[in-house]
């Protein structure tokens, strides 16, 4: 009698290989998420760079004033933030900021809006802000020798209002002729 055993085997051996092999599922496939983005644009529709320094010499009102949109490059909504990162050559006392509402002085490190009910301003995809008249606006003259300069940090928030995303600066300065 002959010794059928071991053929079987081999052959239940490679067949289990094979069929194992070939039922391979492929990896799980992760869900895309879409980066949100967004730019930072002049009245007339003309794009900051991320750092740019925007000067002035007056500190009266129009002159002085930096009107700003932030536009909505996403599919999907987007919060909004703007915090004083920092700023030189003043206390920040004379400067309006006007983001979704108007503050006339800011602090640094703090972000604006400062609403606990509503800490973001909420920009539709390929829109702008719906308030119009968003600006900076600084009337402060300093000592006349050093420069008054805020950094701006324009960011993307969660529903509370914590930074959450990409981060924009745009530095405004002052200084006398």
């Amino acid at each position: 009698m002959k010794n059928y055993f071991l053929p079987l085997f081999y052959i239940f051996f490679l067949s289990s290989f094979i069929f194992s092999c070939s039922k391979d599922e492929p990896a799980p496939v992760e869900p895309v998420t879409e980066v949100l983005t967004y730019d930072v644009e002049d009245l007339d529709g003309n794009i900051f760079v991320n750092n740019q320094i925007v000067e002035f010499s007056a500190v009266d009102y129009p002159d002085a004033s930096l009107g700003f949109y932030v536009r909505n490059t996403s599919s999907e909504s987007i919060a909004m933030r703007i915090e004083v990162e920092s700023m030189s050559g003043t206390d920040g006392s004379q400067l309006e900021l006007c983001f979704g509402e108007c503050y006339l002085g800011v602090t640094t490190g703090t972000s604006y809006p400062t609403s606990p009910s509503m800490p973001n301003v909420i920009i539709e995809s390929g829109q702008t802000q719906a308030s119009s008249g968003d600006h900076f606006f600084n009337m402060d003259e300093g000592d006349g020798n050093t420069a008054v300069e805020y950094t701006f940090k324009f960011y993307l928030a969660d529903e509370t209002g914590n930074q959450n995303g990409t981060v924009f600066r745009l530095k405004y300065r002052y200084l006398s002729n």
